[in-house]
């Protein structure tokens, strides 16, 4: 059996406390356990950018499956760089529900994000990498 729960959100924690663009990290949110748990993060950017993420996990057999996310990214003004999420609230795109907004106007489809595309988005698109 691959890693479980409790260690990949965790793992989540760790990679944004120890990312070298993240200043500060707070965790607004956590539960955890064997078959089920979140976890919601807030990081101040070096950039003076935030970054908020919010990602729940499930359990199912062999599998661990990321049920819901939110990944928020704003500039230091606050306004809107970039949102990820599967929220069901725009039934009309393809690929319903996940989306991203890329203004607080602009609605596109997204595939659907899987546990391991998390870490390389905020890592590809986000922090830098």
């Amino acid at each position: 059996m691959g890693p479980r729960i409790p260690e990949l959100l965790q793992g989540l924690v760790e990679f944004a406390l120890l990312h070298p663009a993240v200043e500060a990290l707070h965790i607004r949110g956590r539960a955890i356990f064997a078959t089920k748990g979140y976890v919601r993060i807030r990081m101040d950017l070096r950039s003076q950018e935030l970054v908020e993420v919010l990602v729940y996990l499930v359990a199912e057999e062999e599998a661990v499956y990321l049920k819901d996310y939110s990944i928020h990214w704003q500039r230091a003004d606050g306004s809107l760089v970039q949102r990820w999420d599967n929220a069901p609230h725009h039934p009309e795109l393809e690929n319903f529900p996940s989306h991203t907004h890329r203004s607080e106007d602009v609605v596109e489809a997204t595939p659907s994000l899987q546990w391991g595309d998390v870490l390389r988005l905020l890592e590809e698109q986000i922090l830098g990498g």
